[in-house]
């Protein structure tokens, strides 16, 4: 071997080297993706965790340990939480409240996996379950869902209520779609619970954005809502937007020829700081009630 060829060898022989150690520095960059995530084994309360995002579509780290982990503190059930998204089952993001410490709150989401992993244990199909971080606009209106969800809560456990079930719009007017089709217009949940020794009562739930236009959509929502038949409770930002609302509702409530409790409003800040049933509803004449059975 001459020196040209002597010299051409450990030339090809370091460029080898040098493409093998890219090609090892690369696999090294994949395995370290790889093992920040943390595998985790799915038990039924983390399942319960991912049928509560996919029902709500986000929830927040303090909501989520009220729904499914009531049992254990809420530093404990916050590293559950964590490890679920660091596990890739559900994503998270600012919810844009702070936490009694301080702290900015997260709000939770799920992700492919996620929904992939329900598929796979409650039958839904991943394809139809919503992914990713809810548009900003949308976040705080979630939010105020499940903090009525939990006000309800509290009140069965306080022995106000029984028998609650509380079902958000996308499940509900699917059990409705058969009989009312030309019912478009979706509420936000309905509630379904008993007065102690009464009848059950089923409730339509409407979270208010503040946004609603009379025409476009607030008179053909209720006008889907009534005709269910059932009572519907509105919960909105203030007191003057409950103004502008029972202005708009009082003539469909006469068109239907119901009385003007089919329809009341609430503050929400009211119904989180007081309780449900603590808080100020308004009729659409307004007239006040604490929604017990003698006054509806």
């Amino acid at each position: 071997m001459d020196s040209n060829q002597s010299r051409a060898y450990f030339e090809n022989k370091a460029e080898n080297s040098r493409l093998d150690s890219g090609a090892l520095d690369k696999s090294d960059k994949g395995l370290k993706g790889k093992v920040k995530k943390k595998s985790v084994v799915l038990m039924d309360r983390d399942i319960n965790a991912l049928l509560e995002l996919y029902l709500h579509r986000t929830i927040s780290s303090s909501q989520l340990a009220r729904l499914c982990f009531p049992d254990i503190s809420y530093e404990t059930a916050r590293k559950r939480l964590r490890r679920l998204q660091q596990a890739g089952f559900t994503g998270a993001s600012s919810s844009g409240r702070m936490e009694g410490r301080g702290r900015p709150e997260l709000i939770y989401f799920l992700t492919a996996s996620g929904a992939r992993a329900l598929e796979q244990s409650r039958g839904i199909s991943w394809e139809t379950i919503p992914t990713g971080p809810p548009h900003t606009y949308h976040k705080e209106h979630f939010l105020r869902l499940v903090d009525v969800r939990l006000a309800m809560e509290a009140a069965e456990l306080a022995g106000l209520i029984t028998g609650l079930e509380f079902t958000t719009g996308r499940e509900f007017w699917k059990e409705l779609a058969s009989d009312l089709t030309e019912a478009e217009e979706q509420a936000d949940a309905t509630i379904s619970f008993s007065y102690p020794g009464l009848e059950p009562v089923r409730v339509l739930l409407e979270i208010d954005t503040g946004n609603f236009r009379q025409t476009r959509h607030w008179e053909p929502k209720i006008k889907a809502f009534l005709k269910t038949g059932y009572p519907i409770w509105v919960v909105t930002g203030s007191a003057p937007r409950i103004f502008t609302l029972r202005k708009w509702t009082q003539p469909l409530l006469e068109e239907a020829r119901v009385g003007p409790g089919k329809c009341v409003f609430a503050v929400y800040t009211e119904i989180v700081e007081k309780g449900i049933f603590n808080a100020q509803w308004q009729r659409t004449d307004g007239s006040f009630t604490d929604l017990q059975p003698k006054l509806l």
